[in-house]
């Protein structure tokens, strides 16, 4: 593998940043830092910018066929580096080896998946009066401004990048600041995999250098994954020189228990929702509905299943759950758990006050309340951390009108084995994502993307390339002599 290395990637090679500025990564198992990288300014963003624009002719004219080559190639390498990797982003983002090596893997199968699509974006013939023929092609936007989130390194910046350049655009990226080696491992590695130079270019910094990747007007379109209040910024930045956005934001996810359902499975399953990758994910259930009848005993089994989720190293085999990412981070929950109680909310199960075994980092067990009052923060807020809240329904009509409100709509989920109430909550939960029996089931060829709060437009899937492209309408009148 390539060496953490205090650069950024421009132009297909290593670039010394023209900032003397740098931003420290810190490891949050240990709390000590793991490396540093550059704080990007608007020079080192220009030049990548520069080198994408330079690169983008020649890239959209490769037949898709040999788009689709890269992208194979690529997947292949990360799979050959696929340890290193996976041992990278469990360092850098705290998540366990069993997740970071899924996501190595998940990446792989999204590069392919987009290989596989690449020679699929046709137009169509429209019908219009016998004086004309008329008929549609998909373009790519150009170039695409990335701005990747610290919770899943590897699999963001494949996701984000690999649909856009099947689609024959160029990119430039900006990863998180907390969490972001794999994201240079990974632009070398495409290097590699024989990608020209210029179609990546990943530049290291924080808000500022985000800032100047968005507003610049070569950029024809944003992909951005993070924060309500950071995509809208985004968002009104792109709006206010009319390029396109994309943006995947928070989610407070419900989860509906219905006493049909097998409850000691859907137990395993909720804690595993809840706490799974520390809480810190935007799909991660931050809100359990059980069926009044079986909320009891639910409780207890949900109780214990929460006792197994112990922080630790997250590079021992061992570990079900690691660090979260900042001190800043874990005192954001802190402070929603602490607003809760204050208010009323009772701690149902877990450990509280959080503490952990573990020497140093940024380590929290996991906390499930009840009876959480409506003016609690944590009833409205985003958590992400290892908490989650935990209610009674009386009936299937009112478990789905409370999984319905709120301001975000990524992903829902319910168990139960009532075939009929399937087919009506997939159709009656307002979420991007409907998941029953199972959860975060998720899938190269599944669009993915929120409503309401939670995001505009989707990835992965044909929707996640179609986001990556826009249609020109053709139109010849036809002479008669």
């Amino acid at each position: 593998m390539h060496p953490i290395s205090d650069h950024h990637f421009i132009g297909g090679e290593l670039w010394r940043s023209s900032s003397n500025a740098r931003i420290e990564v810190l490891n949050p198992s240990s709390g000590l830092v793991l490396g540093e990288i550059p704080d990007g300014d608007i020079t080192d963003i220009d030049h990548a910018i520069t080198s994408a624009v330079a690169a983008g002719p020649g890239w959209a004219d490769r037949s898709p066929r040999e788009r689709s080559t890269v992208l194979v190639n690529l997947a292949n390498l990360l799979r050959v580096h696929a340890e290193e990797l996976a041992r990278l982003d469990s360092m850098d983002s705290g998540r366990t080896l069993a997740e970071t090596r899924a996501q190595v893997s998940r990446s792989a199968e999204q590069l392919e998946y987009c290989a596989a699509v690449a020679d699929k974006l046709e137009g169509r013939v429209v019908p219009l009066n016998s004086g004309f023929s008329a008929s549609t092609m998909l373009e790519p936007y150009g170039v695409i401004g990335a701005l990747t989130p610290w919770n899943a390194p590897l699999l963001q910046i494949t996701q984000k990048t690999s649909h856009a350049i099947a689609a024959g655009n160029t990119v430039v990226v900006k990863p998180s600041p907390l969490a972001c080696f794999s994201t240079l491992h990974y632009g070398m590695l495409a290097q590699e995999a024989g990608l020209p130079a210029g179609v990546l270019s990943i530049v290291m910094g924080g808000a500022d250098t985000g800032q100047a990747l968005v507003q610049d007007e070569r950029i024809a379109k944003v992909t951005f994954t993070g924060s309500v209040k950071t995509g809208r910024h985004i968002a009104g930045v792109c709006g206010a020189r009319g390029a396109s956005v994309a943006l995947e934001l928070g989610g407070k996810c419900p989860l509906l228990i219905f006493a049909d359902c097998d409850l000691e499975g859907a137990a395993v399953d909720t804690a595993r929702a809840s706490f799974g990758t520390t809480g810190q994910s935007c799909v991660s259930a931050a809100r359990i509905l059980v069926e009044a009848s079986v909320y009891d005993d639910f409780l207890q089994l949900l109780k214990s299943e929460t006792g197994k989720y112990i922080g630790g190293d997250p590079l021992h085999e061992e570990t079900v759950m690691g660090p979260m990412i900042s001190a800043a981070a874990r005192d954001h929950v802190v402070s929603l758990l602490e607003d809760a109680i204050s208010v009323g909310a009772q701690v149902a199960g877990g450990e509280w006050p959080p503490h952990s075994q573990q020497e140093g980092g940024f380590f929290m067990n996991p906390v499930l309340l009840e009876d959480v009052p409506e003016t609690a923060r944590i009833k409205r807020e985003e958590i992400f951390g290892p908490v989650t809240c935990i209610e009674r329904f009386d009936d299937e009509e009112a478990g789905v009108l409370s999984a319905n409100t709120g301001f975000f709509g990524l992903a829902a989920g319910a168990y139960t084995t009532n075939a009929s109430r399937v087919r009506r909550l997939q159709r009656n939960l307002h979420a991007g994502n409907v998941w029953i029996n199972c959860y975060k089931m998720l899938d190269p060829a599944l669009p993915f993307g929120g409503d309401k709060a939670s995001g505009i437009g989707r990835e992965c899937g044909i929707d996640g390339i179609l986001n990556f492209v826009k249609p020109k309408s053709l139109v010849e009148a036809i002479r008669t002599n």
